[in-house]
């Protein structure tokens, strides 16, 4: 199976995208109380949800501690890896998230960050169609994505950085907008200490920011009616960020 391209190569920073990123104490006072407003209140104890782009596990083992079923996919074995050791009741699968085929056994499908990485129309609606697949009818699927039309006039002025470090580790993330393109170029410098010497390693991400209209086309062309969407400021995020709440609506 072909994994996707152009998506975050997080193989060798594996390690620090564990330790640095979406830990708990930054999903507890970021990602879970939005889930909680939008999604979770709404699913009972038990039910089954599936994470796309999981990363290292750490919000499957929040959703668990709650009392949830979670399946994962990601594309990196690294960070799978990590996933099993921090959310040892999950289950978690190696895939493309274009070409995964799972039965219509979720109750929810979640995808926080995922979508930005994805380059065209066509294969964000490849993904849409498979979580749609996926869901059983009335399911919920909520995930974030970056809209051109709230973003473009104004990105040339905000380039930034992110900068992420304890003692053993760092993670520098340096932004660039190109605007013609829609699109970020992330320069990504990390630092570990492996065995009293420090290592680098290099990479270069790219985020496109998409056209709302082209969103919602794809979420309508593979069956889903029933969505709105919030702006993640409206959470606290720092970023103008659409937040979807789509839901499957039964044919019977």
């Amino acid at each position: 199976m072909s994994l996707l391209t152009n998506i975050p190569n997080y193989e060798y920073i594996a390690r620090l995208q564990n330790e640095l990123k979406n830990t708990p104490e930054d999903l507890l006072q970021g990602i879970i109380p939005a889930l909680d407003q939008i999604l979770l209140s709404q699913l009972p104890v038990g039910a089954h949800i599936l994470e796309l782009g999981c990363g290292c596990g750490h919000l499957a083992q929040q959703l668990n501690l709650r009392g949830y079923k979670v399946t994962g996919i990601d594309a990196s074995k690294g960070l799978l890896n990590y996933a099993r050791n921090n959310a040892p009741e999950s289950e978690f699968i190696l895939s493309d998230i274009r070409q995964f085929d799972l039965p219509p056994i979720f109750d929810a499908v979640l995808a926080n960050d995922v979508f930005h990485f994805i380059q065209n129309n066509k294969d964000l609606t490849m993904a849409f169609k498979n979580v749609y697949a996926a869901l059983r009818d009335n399911g919920v699927f909520v995930f974030n994505i970056p809209i051109t039309d709230w973003l473009h006039e104004t990105a040339q002025k905000n380039n930034f950085n992110i900068v992420s470090i304890n003692d053993e580790c760092s993670l520098i993330e340096l932004f660039y907008y190109k605007q013609e393109e829609r699109m970020w170029e992330i320069k990504v410098t990390g630092f570990e200490l492996i065995e009293k010497s420090w290592q680098r390693s290099d990479t270069v991400w790219l985020r496109k920011d998409h056209f709302l209209e082209e969103v919602q086309s794809a979420l309508k062309n593979v069956g889903f009616t029933d969505f709105n969407y919030y702006n993640t400021r409206e959470f606290g995020e720092t970023e103008d960020i659409a937040c979807f709440v789509c839901q499957k609506t039964s044919l019977k």
